[in-house]
């Protein structure tokens, strides 16, 4: 029988340790971690939930849980209370030099009170929402912020849903397969078109809710399925036209005029884009459908970093630029949609 001497088995046992302790070398440090909270909770509710989603690829949402519950109901100024878990995808980790500080809220408000890791790949975030804004002197808490008829247009990629007579605007999301495909958007329209995110098949609703204030909002709705295959999703972006739907991207690299014309796509160099007039974008942004795409020199769609008049921008992977948020690399760009460095 091989016998091994005790200070072998210590060797042993502390190389096994540090493989244990460490990421694999090939993985990437997480630098900063990026949240959007969407609360149902409001005073007088008896339970009620809050949605936590990231863009970043780099890690997901594995779990939401409100800590502070009470028992007989949320009342004015009680401040729910959060525990976000989040697991890193493979090739990245939560490094131990993370804080709080780190950590960007967007959406409802709220504040990071404590970050903690259980290993490198599973990290905790608690957040405290701002109090709840019950009754107040005028006694216009009651809102009718009920939803209704929420319909897909299957030619063109459009949500659309009855008004709430209360509502000053609504939030709006995409999912593909039960996975969300964009962020909450925002729109004071009834309908919101959706047609740059159909990049592929797969059965996609909508969820909307209707908003008065920030601390007035509506439940949650969500659509029928609607099942789309690749051609469909093609055809829906190619019948995109210019109308007047979704939300305005707050400034932008170029001219902030909306565009007349189709989606097309080719096995040369896939998306471009052609306007009414026959023509189409070169070396330039166009501002399309209410978001911001690049097209290279020879016409095609572009997506990742764009740098433009010393700028960098980032487009996402349907070409539409990104505002406001996180880029899936780890770097932030701000509303005008510029890398803030």
């Amino acid at each position: 029988m091989m016998k091994v001497k005790s200070g072998v088995v210590l060797l042993l046992s502390a190389m096994s340790c540090l493989v244990m302790s460490f990421p694999s070398m090939a993985a990437t440090k997480i630098g900063s971690i990026s949240l959007e909270i969407n609360s149902n909770i409001s005073a007088g509710d008896y339970g009620g939930d809050v949605d936590v989603d990231t863009d970043s690829s780099k890690y997901y949402v594995d779990d939401v849980q409100v800590t502070n519950e009470p028992k007989n109901g949320w009342e004015d100024n009680d401040k729910p209370k959060i525990k976000v878990t989040l697991i890193a995808d493979d090739d990245y980790y939560f490094p131990s030099t993370l804080s709080k500080s780190d950590v960007d809220l967007s959406g409802d408000d709220g504040t990071v009170t404590s970050i903690s890791r259980r290993n490198n790949d599973e990290m905790y975030v608690n957040i405290t929402l701002d109090a709840l804004d019950g009754d107040d002197d005028d006694d216009d808490s009651d809102y009718d912020l009920y939803i209704s008829d929420l319909e897909w247009d299957d030619a063109d990629g459009t949500a659309s849903w009855e008004e709430a007579d209360d509502a000053r605007k609504y939030e709006v999301r995409l999912y593909r397969d039960g996975s969300s495909v964009t962020s909450v958007q925002t729109t004071s329209n009834t309908y919101y078109r959706f047609a740059s995110y159909f990049t592929k098949s797969g059965d996609y609703t909508f969820k909307v809710r209707a908003v008065y204030n920030s601390s007035n909002k509506g439940s949650w709705y969500e659509s029928e399925e609607l099942d789309v295959s690749s051609s469909e999703a093609r055809d829906i972006r190619e019948n995109s036209s210019s109308s007047d739907y979704g939300s305005s991207t707050a400034g932008g690299p170029g001219n902030n005029s909306q565009s007349s014309g189709a989606w097309l796509h080719d096995d040369i160099g896939g998306w471009w884009y052609c306007n009414a007039d026959r023509s189409y974008p070169v070396n330039q942004w166009q501002y399309i459908n209410d978001y911001w795409y690049f097209f290279n020199e020879k016409g095609y769609m572009v997506t990742g970093w764009v740098l433009w008049n010393n700028i960098w921008y980032y487009c996402s992977d349907s070409g539409a630029m990104l505002t406001n948020t996180t880029t899936p690399d780890g770097y932030r760009v701000g509303a005008d949609g510029a890398w803030i460095q």
